[in-house]
């Protein structure tokens, strides 16, 4: 009987939640399939799939999609590298821990309005980056045309997320039994064989959940870089995001809702592919 109620309970502190979420994603995210289906907001013809062909055949879009794809493929790998050796060394740690935590996790309380002003006047055409290159003798021609600001974006996420990740692994690294790696130790076992038959196969779970917070966080850096670089970027580093925000301001309201669905589904492959892998492995070393 208790536990009914406190069942019950559960439900009921959950459900305002629930009915933000309902309200403010699954509705909308499901009402825009019908936006997909229509060739524009006048006329509200069906058109069946021919908006998500006709995004595949888009150069602007497939454009976007690739640079979204080596953004994401650059990024991620390496704020999560980055994040686990930090967390390795955070643990490892026996004086200064504290101020060095503090340092890693400031990027998670600094103010986003601050953190875009910071880059801006780093990065911006007219930013202290690139007057510094110019007093250095390189020409403006080569600042604007060189390919170097995918790597200012990758700068970017890299300071956003990699704090955020170093939480995730922490606590991971934390749940790891100490009597596993004495275990290996009295097996002859060094520091690489603690780390990968001990440290990654029980961190895989976490590992996985960085990975999809990475890859949800990659898609958030457009703000910055719309800030920087206008709506209309370089080629190099049109995004996704620059594509829908400027088929959403011209109320092209089915080619924002096929590209996003589009998205959705090349992510959740990628994601149950990924999750498959991870559980695999888990359970093949339990």
């Amino acid at each position: 009987m208790k536990r009914g109620k406190s069942t019950y309970l559960y439900w009921i502190f959950l459900l305002p939640s629930l009915a933000g979420v309902m309200l403010f994603y699954c509705i909308p995210f499901l009402y825009s399939f019908y936006y997909a289906l229509i060739d524009n907001l006048g006329s509200r013809n069906f058109v069946g799939f021919r908006n998500f062909e006709a995004a595949l055949k888009n150069d602007l879009f497939l454009r976007a999609a690739g640079n979204t794809l080596v953004f994401i493929g650059i990024a991620v790998p390496l704020g999560m590298v980055i994040a686990l050796l930090l967390s390795i060394c955070l643990q490892k740690m026996e004086r200064g821990r504290m101020a060095v935590t503090i340092t890693i996790l400031l990027p998670l309380i600094i103010p986003s309005g601050t953190i875009v002003y910071f880059w801006k006047v780093l990065f911006e055409n007219n930013g202290l980056v690139n007057e510094l290159l110019l007093k250095a003798g390189v020409s403006y021609e080569w600042i604007i045309g060189h390919e170097w600001k995918m790597g200012i974006l990758v700068l970017i996420f890299l300071w956003k997320n990699v704090s955020y990740n170093v939480v995730l692994f922490w606590s991971g690294l934390n749940w790891i039994p100490k009597n596993y790696y004495e275990l290996m130790e009295m097996e002859g076992g060094g520091a690489f064989s603690k780390f990968f038959r001990v440290t990654l196969v029980y961190l895989s779970p976490t590992t996985f959940v960085v990975l999809l917070m990475s890859i949800v966080n990659s898609f958030r850096v457009f703000k910055e870089v719309y800030i920087l670089y206008g709506g209309y970027p370089s080629t190099e580093i049109y995004m996704l995001q620059h594509y829908m925000n400027n088929q959403f301001l011209s109320l092209s309201m089915q080619k924002l809702a096929s590209a996003a669905y589009i998205m959705f589904l090349v992510i959740g492959i990628v994601l149950w592919i990924l999750y498959r892998t991870q559980k695999k492995l888990t359970d093949s070393f339990q």
